[in-house]
């Protein structure tokens, strides 16, 4: 059990029995029952990788592994942030074995067995370790003796506990040193030889000083062919590559309190606040009226800053009570609890006893009270804040920080036992206050929410199932139409909501259509969607009718500007000086100064920036044709620095391999045709 406690990070058994109150909850979730139906479905692919398909029972499978090696180091799974993050954690393992493994592998990259010796236990340990706290003193150092020590006994847990996660510790080393070679091998192929250093130190420290004019090319009415779109569309057709996406239009009909609602809340509030004022047991009271719960907390006066109206409080006595307070979805009121000496933190031990022997409890209590020192009995805490007692679902504990009794008894009727809490030493106590806080919130009311749903149903309805309606109808009644392009199917948040899967699982869905409109669609019982689908984007290649327009635009600007150079050349022949270029043109003369050709970071049309490169100073050059218009320019001044330096080439090349390196995984998963189908069932 010493290592299985060391896992839990010292807490023993208090994380065994919150992670038992986690499964519970885990189990019963309703999610999770859809999901294990989902599970023998014939459509069950969750995604593809290198051509492999992973199964939902095979996702489920590594789902519940890591699942249960979280739970084991005390992480609830059982709210959407953790699962989904749990489900990224599987998802990657998948990545790792399918994609990224093979091809390190291809690469030659390899990591030993002696290797990993170092990483875990020798000379170079990995970070995985050494920013473990479990392998850290009591100064927060990292020793190479605790590993050495968890490793061998790793055979002395009998529950399999350390050996799971010793395991799970060994993969993300062996995987992180995989990346960390693969990566550096990216990085230093990202390197500058004399030449190119040479000409980047050229290019950066050679400036110009330039006078031009620019003119605009009119593309209206210049014909363009299909051939010439299409023979652009071949070209960039590579770059085009697109996930399946949908357009769609929505009408949100969001839920809110109506007048008579808020009026009714008030009503109840004001009946309970008079109760609140002089009721003896408030705890009990707040558990059965209040929206908060019950705050176990103790304040010091310097954490009420915020709140003036507690302040005011605590000048009174004990039961002082504030006056109602309105919020915009919510009525409250503020209760002095008590004022008492607490400590900030206790060194802590702790004994369990089955619920079933309070007799050995008692006898425990008694014993540390008398003797003052723990027995065997006891499992070591170690310093506890209220914080971190409330972190670990056990914020009873803190009642040991109160001055007075240094050990406590407490029931635990979820984990069946009596906890005997024995604080060894305290920090000095100072004034703190307990406060109860009685709290109404604002809800609308059953008849408000079928106020709500009979106007979205009578819109859908009204909207026949077809956008043009849909349109027509929204115009009428006035409702905002909120447009959304690019709609993928792992899409979660649209408009306010966060949890909108269930519209975008209508948008996908294989019977909608382009100019579909659906039914009230209810999310999170508070938002009624009613959504048009606007437009399909299939999975591949953008379509060329869907860029005709872009590139019929383009094409015929590149032909303006091509036949306004002609022209341009015309009416500045004889021009001796820019004026002359600037009025034969019928326009003004700019001026830009420190145009360097070898900076990556240039803020001018590239064509002109090439152009002045190697142009003659002092003479009218162009015209150039630029983009959308045509230049015709005059370098005044050309003038030679010393600031980049070959250090400078270097540093560049080097945020080229980090780019590279960011680039990876996209480029793995193009390289692996990545086909991720999650959001079908998450």
């Amino acid at each position: 059990m010493a290592v299985l406690e060391k896992i839990r990070v010292k807490f023993g058994i208090l994380i065994t029995i919150l992670v038992a109150v986690a499964l519970l909850s885990f189990i019963i979730d309703p999610t999770t029952l859809n999901n294990a139906r989902q599970m023998f479905s014939s459509d069950n692919k969750v995604g593809e990788m290198n051509g492999k398909a992973i199964s939902y029972r095979d996702f489920y499978k590594e789902y519940d592994e890591c699942s249960h090696l979280m739970e084991m180091l005390g992480q609830r799974s059982n709210d959407e942030a953790a699962q989904s993050n749990i489900r990224e954690m599987a998802w990657q393992n998948f990545f790792d074995e399918y994609v990224f493994i093979p091809a390190a592998t291809d690469a030659g990259i390899a990591v030993g067995d002696e290797e990993m010796a170092d990483l875990t236990h020798g000379e170079n340990i990995s970070p995985a370790l050494t920013q473990n706290n479990m392998f850290r003193d009591d100064n927060g150092i990292f020793q190479r003796s605790l590993v050495l020590d968890f490793i061998q006994n790793i055979e002395n847990d009998e529950s399999g506990a350390a050996a799971a996660y010793w395991g799970f510790l060994e993969d993300n080393i062996y995987k992180a040193q995989l990346y960390t070679k693969y990566n550096s091998i990216i990085a230093a192929s990202q390197v500058s030889n004399k030449l190119e250093t040479a000409k980047a130190i050229e290019g950066n420290n050679t400036t110009a000083d330039v006078d031009y004019v620019y003119v605009m090319a009119d593309a209206e009415g210049v014909e363009v062919s299909d051939s010439e779109i299409r023979a652009l569309y071949n070209a960039r057709k590579a770059g085009l590559k697109q996930p399946a996406s949908r357009d769609i239009e929505y009408v949100v009909f969001e839920v809110e309190p109506s007048a008579q609602d808020i009026d009714d809340t008030r009503s109840q509030f004001d009946e309970l606040y008079e109760e609140f004022r002089t009721a003896d047991n408030i705890r009990n009271f707040i558990a059965l009226h209040s929206d908060t719960k019950w705050d176990t907390y103790y304040y010091k006066e310097d954490q009420f800053k915020s709140r003036p109206e507690v302040l005011d409080l605590i000048k009174g006595k004990a039961g002082a009570v504030s006056e109602v307070e309105v919020a915009d979805d919510h009525f409250s009121a503020t209760r002095i609890v008590e004022t008492a000496q607490v400590s900030d933190s206790a060194y802590v031990w702790y004994a369990v006893v089955p619920l079933s022997d309070e007799a050995k409890a008692d006898d425990l209590l008694n014993t540390v009270l008398r003797t003052g020192r723990t027995t065997e009995d006891f499992n070591e805490l170690g310093w506890m804040t209220q914080e971190q007692a409330e972190r670990i679902g056990a914020a009873d504990f803190a009642k040991v920080l109160k001055a007075g009794p240094k050990a406590v008894k407490v029931k635990q009727a979820v984990s069946q036992a009596w906890f005997v809490v024995f604080a060894t030493e305290r920090t000095r106590p100072m004034t703190k206050y307990q406060i109860a806080t009685l709290t109404k919130n604002i809800f609308p009311s059953e008849e408000t929410y079928r106020d709500y749903l009979i106007k979205a149903t009578e819109f859908a309805d009204r909207s026949q199932g077809k956008h043009e309606k849909f349109a027509e109808v929204a115009s009428e009644e006035h409702l905002t139409v909120v447009p959304v392009e690019g709609v993928l199917e792992s899409t979660r948040r649209i408009g306010d909501s966060d949890n909108a899967r269930e519209v975008v699982r209508w948008v996908f869905d294989k019977k909608t259509r382009k100019g579909s409109v659906s039914d009230v669609i209810i999310v999170d019982n508070k938002y009624y969607f009613v959504t048009a689908v606007t437009a399909v984007h299939k999975e591949g290649f953008t379509p060329m009718e869907e860029v005709a327009p872009l590139y019929r635009a383009e094409v015929a600007s590149k032909k303006a500007v091509k036949a306004l150079v002609g022209e341009v050349r015309g009416k500045i022949e004889g021009c001796t000086d820019m004026e002359a270029v600037a009025s034969a043109l019928g326009t003004t003369v700019s001026h830009q100064d420190g145009i360097a050709f070898g900076s990556p970071y240039q803020m001018s049309d590239p064509k002109l920036v090439g152009a002045v490169a190697v142009a003659e100073a002092g003479e009218i050059s162009g015209p150039v044709e630029g983009t959308g218009g045509v230049f015709v320019f005059q370098v005044t001044e050309r003038k030679n620095g010393s600031f980049y330096s070959a250090k400078d080439a270097d540093n560049f090349a080097a945020q080229k391999g980090h780019f590279a390196t960011n680039m990876l995984r996209r480029i793995l998963t193009d390289g692996a045709d990545v086909k991720d189908y999650r959001a079908r069932f998450f």
